[in-house]
């Protein structure tokens, strides 16, 4: 079950990679937050990143120096870890294998991912100045790096030697499995500079909650009053962001903020998810429309924004999914032009 959980982690490069795209189905707007329309003057300019040569890409994350990182098609076909720096676009290359994506970077351009190995399976990696450094596992056979803060310490999830997903914590060479809330996995997706890290864990009951560990301490963040629940990440001040399913089923996008658990809703559709917030406590993610489809938007201020109504009306695109957001307020994730799946950055207009 922790495995299936874990091949179900929404990862970019994989999506792509297999040209889904994203549909929820959905039509009744549950959330409690109003929507914003569309804007005659647009917010944001938008930014093609492009590709390594093949016809998708995706960004996963963005820091504050702009740089940017995420999964693109090669010109064989393949998915590899990429950097776009000033206008380049970096092949990060594998631990082996014919695929790696790029999760997280760091104020330091650290990055880390996930890579195939020339043996198959999936590692954690870690990309600093040039380097491929294998970061291995808590004993099983695959690990994926999600996260990294500026300290450093990186946070993902990993096999055990008895084959269960555990959260784990790379930290100074030291890999430390982050434990459960009862149950027998969990997974780690962000993590804070002072090295608070969220995720979620199935518990004694079975179910799925979001989870913070603090100081050697496992605090479940709960539900909206839904069986499970998931955080994505943490800012600096503490608040996280994820989802929760509500009592009917949907997955809403919520914000946990000094205990209280905030429904950021939808736009239109039945389920939206909140994947980064950044330090001015903005919040990005993706939303299902009346139709169905998944938009990426921005909540700001207990307001959610369709990110497509804040370009220009007629730039071709359509805006799929936020992954993450920096201080400056520039966003990255993935949509679609041309009838491709690409890399996007949004910066706002001064």
């Amino acid at each position: 079950m922790a495995r299936n959980l874990f091949k179900k982690r929404l990862i970019l490069g994989i999506v792509i990679a297999v040209g889904m795209v994203i549909a929820i189905v959905g039509s009744t707007l549950e959330g409690s937050l109003s929507v914003a329309t569309a804007t005659t003057q647009p917010s944001y300019t938008v930014k093609d990143l492009g590709t390594l040569g093949g016809s998708f890409s995706g960004a996963s994350a963005i820091n504050n120096a702009g740089q940017v990182v995420g999964t693109s098609a090669t010109s064989s076909g393949e998915g590899h870890a990429v950097l776009w720096d000033k206008g380049n676009k970096i092949d990060l290359g594998t631990l082996g294998g014919n695929y790696s994506t790029a999760t997280d970077i760091n104020k330091a351009g650290k990055v880390v991912g996930y890579s195939a190995t020339s043996s198959g399976p999936m590692h954690a990696i870690l990309w600093n100045k040039g380097n491929k450094i294998d970061l291995g596992t808590l004993g099983g056979n695959y690990s994926q790096a999600l996260a990294i803060n500026n300290a450093g310490k990186v946070v993902g999830n990993s096999a055990t030697s008895s084959g269960e997903g555990r959260a784990v914590l790379w930290d100074k060479g030291n890999k430390i499995d982050l434990g459960t809330l009862g149950g027998n996995y969990s997974q780690a997706f962000g993590i804070n500079n002072a090295g608070k890290v969220v995720g979620d864990s199935s518990t004694g009951s079975g179910w799925s909650h979001a989870v913070l560990w603090d100081k050697g301490n496992k605090i479940d963040l709960g539900t909206l009053n839904g069986n499970n629940s998931r955080a994505y990440d943490i800012n600096n001040a503490g608040k996280v962001v994820g989802y929760s399913e509500t009592i009917s089923g949907a997955k809403h996008a919520v914000l946990w903020d000094k205990g209280k658990i905030i429904d950021l809703g939808t736009l239109g559709g039945k389920n939206s998810q909140a994947l980064a917030i950044n330090n001015a406590g903005k919040v990005v993610g993706d939303s299902s429309i009346s139709s169905g489809w998944s938009h990426a938007v921005l909540w700001d201020n207990n307001l959610i924004k369709d990110l497509n109504n804040l370009i220009a009306p007629k730039s071709g695109w359509e805006l799929s999914r936020a992954n993450n957001i920096n201080d400056k307020g520039q966003i990255v994730g993935y949509g679609y032009i041309n009838g491709h799946s690409h890399a996007f950055l949004l910066t706002p207009v001064k």
